[in-house]
């Protein structure tokens, strides 16, 4: 599946969780909705200040778990 549809699948999935009125399927829904928002943001070159924190974020804590290689970035 190609990224961009995943990222609207997620997005599309997500959106309905948090219509559906339980409280827990909506703050799980609400962090990942964040994610693939902040993610379709950044691939469309549109990125915020917050987008780019939190992909730095995930990225460092990749390099430190020896997850991915210091000198890469897992999302660019």
């Amino acid at each position: 599946m190609p990224l961009n549809e995943l990222i609207e699948d997620k997005i599309s999935q997500y959106a309905q969780a948090l219509a559906s009125g339980h409280t827990k399927k909506q703050e799980h829904a609400l962090g990942e909705i964040g994610f693939y928002l902040a993610l379709a943001r950044i691939k469309a070159k549109k990125a915020t200040a917050e987008d780019i924190g939190l992909f730095d974020a995930i990225n460092d804590t990749l390099q430190l778990q020896g997850l991915i290689a210091n000198h890469q970035t897992f999302y660019k």
